[in-house]
Formats: C-alpha cells, structure tokens, sequence
C-alpha cells in the first residue's frame, strides 16, 4: 500500500511538472537605445522629453495618436526687439523590422501640420503669437542673465504607410514592428 502511494504521489508530481513546463513562454528581451546628453550654453536647445510609441487599433483600423512633450531652452538677448522660434519636420519614416513597408509619423502644432518644405511659426513676438504653453519665451527672449525654458507639444500621428513601395490603407500591413526615428529641426531668430 506504501509503495502505490509513493508511486501515485511520484506520479502526480511528474503530471503537475509536466503542465507547469507547457505554459512556459519564450523569453522576450526589452532594449533601450541611451544617451546622455547635456547642453546648458547654447543659443537654443530642444530636447525631446518622451519617447513616441504607436499602436494598432483595429477598430478604427489605424493607430493612435501620441503627444510628444520638448523642452525648448533659449539664451536672452538684451538687445533684441523680436524673436521667432519656428519648427520644419525633416523626417518620420518608420521601417518595418522585416522590411517591404514603412510607415510615416506626422507631426502637429496646435492641430495644423509641421510640413517638411517650410518652417511652422510656433512664436512670432512682433505678430503677437506667443507659443502656448512656450509663452514664457516670448515674455523673456531680451533676458540675457539667465536661460530661460518652456515646455511645449506635439501631436504625432502614423499619416500614411507603404507596402513594397505602394502606397497602402494601414489594415493592409503585415504584423510586426516599425522602428526609425523623427527630426524636427528647431529655428530661433532674435531681432
């Protein structure tokens, strides 16, 4: 009787190993790509604050959009009367890890599009725009003791996408991951 419970007991553990082996999944690995960067004596520094992640959403059979906080650092200067900051998209493509498709990241300024042929005002102090959430730039461009900052947004969206060249509707591409990055270039002009 001790033996046939010893081996049922040796038996039900094979079983319970057995099941806990089958669930187990693949590892996945997470890489970051990292820098460090710091710049506290330029005229203008952008720095981007978070990163842009777009995902699929069959329902609305595209994917989401992402507001892509900066921060925008200026030297005053005292004899300036005006200053403009503008911004020019220089590039978004994303490539399929796979390859045969990419996708494009557009970019928004307070809901009109940053094109890639001209610059997009974002202040123009002698116009009276004045940035939004940049304001406290335009009220302190003629301020040379210290740097001042401000933190803005854009809203990036996945606008159109391609399949070996051709242009293709989003629900058309294959699974997978798309990587690449986005440049938006950033003009300061003090008059």
């Amino acid at each position: 009787m001790k033996k046939t419970l010893i081996a049922l007991t040796v038996a039900g553990l094979g079983f319970a190993a057995a099941a806990q082996a089958a669930v187990e999944a693949t590892p996945a690995i997470a890489t970051w790509k990292a820098t460090a960067k710091k710049d506290t004596e330029s005229a203008l520094v952008v720095t981007p604050l978070d990163s842009l992640s777009f995902q699929y959403a069959e329902g609305i059979k595209g994917f989401n959009t992402v507001n892509g906080l900066f921060d925008v650092a200026i030297k005053g200067d005292a004899s300036a009367t005006d200053f403009t900051l503008k911004a020019k998209k220089l590039s978004g493509t994303l490539n399929h890890l796979s390859g045969g498709s990419t996708v494009d990241v557009g970019v928004l300024w307070q809901g009109a599009p940053v094109s890639t042929t001209a610059y997009t005002t974002l202040i123009d102090t002698a116009a009276g725009i004045t940035g939004g959430n940049l304001s406290p730039l335009a009220s302190s461009f003629k301020d040379d003791t210290q740097r001042s900052t401000a933190q803005g947004s854009f809203t990036f969206n996945i606008e159109s996408a391609t399949v070996n060249g051709t242009e293709a509707a989003f629900e058309t591409l294959p699974d997978g991951l798309w990587s690449g990055e986005v440049n938006v270039e950033f003009v300061a002009n003090w008059s």
